[in-house]
């Protein structure tokens, strides 16, 4: 029979080969995943929590964002909610552009009616509208208990793209890395669909095409 001492040593052991060879074969599936991220935001939301009561607010926008995750036609995954925003992503061949375009416009369609309710209790939150940012690259989803995560670049480089150059408040942005993926879409950067522009990062030059929206879309 082992001593005590000698079986924990082992069960150590084995405990971290195991968990080794998980980590490797999580790295060598998902070593070439790719995925579209969907980054959903409320414009002018930082106004609105300091106009608005919390337990108000919080009825509102969760009202709000229910509305928004009704209208997942698209059956988007959900990673996270925070605040004003809903990530959603898809793993492998993403959607075409008239689908996430058609995805975005049931989605604000839901925001604008749903907010109609709050307008005469509320009227200084008709300046709320909705946003939305698509961009297509390397992702790794991993689980951390019950929990999944996402891993990757285009996560960073999405977040950073919700502070933009784009002169509106409504808008669906499509970035050139997801653009590039739809051979149906005429990329000649002067299409009448949508504008193409460039901000400038700290990782460096960020291009996309944008779609703004107004109460006639």
């Amino acid at each position: 029979m082992l001593r005590p001492e000698i079986s924990i040593l082992f069960y150590n052991k084995k405990h971290l080969i195991n968990e080794f060879s998980r980590a490797l074969k999580d790295i060598l599936m998902f070593e070439d995943n790719k995925g579209l991220v969907f980054i959903v935001d409320i414009s002018g939301y930082s106004q609105f929590i300091r106009e608005i009561s919390p337990p108000q607010g919080i009825s509102i926008i969760r009202h709000l964002l229910k509305g928004i995750i009704k209208c997942n036609f698209l059956s988007f995954k959900i990673s996270e909610i925070e605040g004003d925003a809903i990530l959603f992503y898809h793993l492998g061949t993403p959607p075409s552009v008239k689908d996430i375009l058609k995805q975005f416009g049931h989605m604000r369609n839901s925001f604008k009616k749903n907010l109609r309710h709050y307008y005469l209790k509320f009227p200084n939150i008709k300046h709320l509208d909705l946003k939305a940012i698509a961009h297509y690259g390397n992702l790794v989803e991993f689980r951390i208990n019950r929990f999944y995560k996402l891993y990757g670049n285009i996560l960073v480089d999405a977040h950073r793209l919700l502070k933009n150059s784009v002169p509106s408040h409504a808008y669906m942005l499509l970035t050139t890395d997801y653009l590039e993926q739809m051979s149906n879409f005429p990329i000649d950067y002067s299409n009448t669909y949508g504008t193409y522009q460039c901000d400038i990062y700290d990782v460096g030059s960020l291009c996309y095409t944008y779609f703004p929206y107004n109460d006639a879309n």
